[in-house]
């Protein structure tokens, strides 16, 4: 009797090809919580946002209490910029940070998703030239930030707003240099953590994670969402010669999120964006040129139009790449549920 051959399930594309129709993969997934309407959902994220400022700020004391406890509550914004004060201002940052955004994003997700970190977007379903070019984003960014920030200045506005702003601009850089104070690399891997790495994490959760992810299902339309919540992202910094730099920034982070599926790439580009300004404050510092200029990036126009256009061409590339990944993933589950 003939032995009939095995017959083996096709392997899955070695390629890009994309054998889910491209309509499958462009169709967001809405997510409906159980028996919690949007308005209740929006009710829910101002109030865990709300008690998260309250307990940064409690917490922000008992740091300061804890580890300056010659400091009176009420000159401590002065003794904060002291960069005597570094270790205990980078401490105020991360416990803060950590309450006032990843805890809201957390508890908002658990309350009514039941499954906080699959709907904040933490999946581990990424690819190597998806990380590729968000490297290669994130470094584009830069150029376009620049030119962005040149152009914010020279928007016109009345004087007396023009010298609150330029006021509000000089106590952010005070801060930075007290909060980035680094005087060997033992400080500067620790300024990389504190600084660039931490924020990352949180801000992505909380603005990208959360409230990106949220707007997107209530007014099932991620443009819309992606630019609120990049206007959010902006405003809360407190900058306004940085706010069109850093809205650009949250549209390219949305799109990230949006199309890569995936929180983890956020986290890496706003990280990379973090670190390349931590560096360079470290450089500074060593060489001791640690000044405001150390904090503004200036190129050539025509350096950030190639970086504009260059931006434009990394984005519509990193869509087509995301898709054809996520087809490929989406085929492989599908074949593994038939042939179980």
């Amino acid at each position: 009797m003939e032995e009939q051959e095995e017959y083996l399930p096709p392997l899955p594309p070695e390629d890009d090809a994309v054998i889910i129709p491209e309509e499958t993969i462009e169709t967001p997934i809405y997510h409906k919580p159980a028996g919690i309407n949007y308005w209740s959902q929006f009710g829910l994220l101002l109030g865990l946002i709300g008690a998260g400022v309250v307990a940064g700020s409690f917490a922000s004391i008992i740091v300061v209490k804890a580890m300056m406890p010659h400091v009176s509550l009420f000159s401590l914004d002065k003794a904060l910029l002291d960069p005597a004060n570094a270790n205990a201002m980078k401490v105020l940052q991360l416990v803060s940070t950590i309450l006032m955004f990843f805890l809201p994003a957390f508890l908002f997700g658990l309350i009514a998703y039941k499954k906080p970190f699959p709907y904040l977007g933490f999946n581990i379903n990424i690819s190597w030239k998806q990380a590729g070019l968000v490297v290669l984003i994130a470094w584009m960014a830069l150029f376009v930030g620049s030119a962005l920030g040149d152009l914010n200045e020279r928007i016109p506005i009345p004087k007396h707003w023009q010298d609150k702003f330029k006021k509000a601009e000089d106590e952010y850089s005070e801060q930075v240099f007290a909060i980035a104070k680094m005087d060997n690399a033992k400080d500067y891997i620790l300024a990389v953590i504190i600084i660039a790495l931490i924020p990352a994490i949180v801000e992505e959760t909380f603005f990208r994670g959360m409230m990106q992810r949220f707007f997107t299902d209530w007014f099932r339309n991620p443009w819309v969402a992606i630019i609120f919540t990049s206007i959010i992202f902006s405003a809360i910094h407190m900058s306004y010669y940085g706010f069109l730099a850093r809205a650009m920034l949250g549209v390219v982070l949305g799109l990230l999120y949006y199309y890569g599926k995936s929180i983890w790439l956020n986290i890496l580009a706003h990280f990379l964006n973090n670190a390349v300004a931590v560096t360079a404050l470290y450089i500074f510092s060593m060489k001791g040129k640690l000044t405001k200029d150390a904090l503004e990036d200036h190129f050539p126009l025509w350096l950030c139009l190639i970086g504009s256009v260059t931006l434009v061409a990394l984005l519509i590339n990193f869509k087509k790449k995301s898709e054809a990944f996520l087809a490929e993933k989406e085929t492989i589950k599908l074949q593994n549920e038939f042939y179980r």
